[in-house]
């Protein structure tokens, strides 16, 4: 864990992009009934909050990092989460684990759904602006070799590029790198890389469509920090 006082130094540095977020977010709800506006704004610093309480033995915490429930974190070796991001554990916690000698890091605007469990005894590396839906599961190593069920295989580091978007209960395994911009359907075993701006689906994934990178920038580009949410 960071020290006290390189934490306390970061949170103070963090406070101008946490205000900025906030803004971006009233903003984004002009629309909305103010009743409405007011209980979203109120829950949006609420876990802003949270973020600082349940995120402090997180080695690294970004600014504007946000929490909605409390998430499980077990860091027994280094774990990092990007500004932004945001951990939705209002239904079923987030777990989040490294273990000894193991390095989890998260990138800027991720956002993590509810139930979904990540545990790095490697390395687990995840980018920028990656969405992670609900129940999803990524664990650098299986845990039990094939023969000698008592002996943990080694971890081997799993890489998921920026943009990425996994599907609700799928799963990524030991090894594998998602390249960026792809989607991973719900339910699928991705077992293998995966081409960045691809669709892939199915138990094991394969490719089932390819996307069109120029269209993506476009889009990508005018959805950073401004994440859709229903807090």
């Amino acid at each position: 864990m960071a020290p006290l006082s390189l934490r306390l130094r970061t949170s103070r540095l963090g406070a101008t992009e946490a205000v900025r977020l906030a803004r971006l977010a009233w903003n984004r709800d002009q629309g909305l009934p103010r009743a409405v506006k007011l209980r979203k704004a109120s829950a949006f610093v609420r876990s802003l909050l949270l973020g600082s309480l349940y995120l402090r033995r997180v080695d690294e915490t970004g600014s504007g990092v946000r929490c909605l429930g409390r998430p499980r974190i077990t860091n027994d070796g280094f774990m990092k989460l990007g500004s932004g991001s945001v951990l939705r554990s209002h239904i079923v916690p987030v777990e989040l684990v490294s273990g000894p000698g193991g390095r989890l890091e998260i990138g800027r605007f991720a956002v993590i759904n509810t139930g979904v469990s990540i545990a790095a005894h490697g390395r687990i590396t995840i980018g920028d602006r990656a969405l992670i839906g609900p129940y999803v599961m990524i664990n650098d190593t299986a845990y039990h070799d094939v023969y000698e069920r008592g002996i943990v295989p080694a971890p081997q580091p799993i890489v998921i590029e920026d943009d990425v978007w996994l599907g609700a209960k799928s799963t990524v395994l030991p090894g594998v790198r998602i390249g960026r911009g792809a989607i991973v359907s719900a339910h699928a075993l991705v077992t293998k890389d995966v081409p960045e701006f691809t669709i892939v689906s199915g138990v094991p994934a394969e490719v089932v469509a390819r996307l069109n990178p120029k269209k993506f920038a476009v889009a990508a580009k005018q959805n950073v920090g401004c994440e859709k949410d229903t807090s």
